[in-house]
């Protein structure tokens, strides 16, 4: 981003929120090539995928999970929730 844009951006939005765009655009500028979790390749400039691919950061690492590897999560997460069986709290 050129110095004219971000003064541009700092006085439309606040210091703060010109920061916090400028941080989640470098960002996106290091995410991976590829699903983390099955490999499948993603292009940045794709639109579709852009807005269908979830994106994950913790502590720096970004990471990203085509719409696939979240479907199969959800389904693990929910069978794991049917089979729990709950905890009885008796109050003695």
């Amino acid at each position: 981003m050129n110095r004219k844009t971000r003064r541009k951006l700092e006085n439309q939005m606040g210091k703060d929120a010109s920061e916090n765009l400028a941080e989640k655009i470098f960002q996106f500028n290091k995410l991976p090539e590829s699903c983390s979790a099955c490999d499948k390749g993603f292009d940045k400039r794709n639109k579709d995928m852009v807005q269908s691919w979830n994106v994950v950061v913790r502590q720096e690492v970004v990471r990203i999970f085509c719409p696939q590897c979240i479907k199969k999560t959800q389904e693990v997460l929910n069978e794991r929730k049917k089979t729990k069986p709950r905890s009885s709290h008796k109050n003695t």
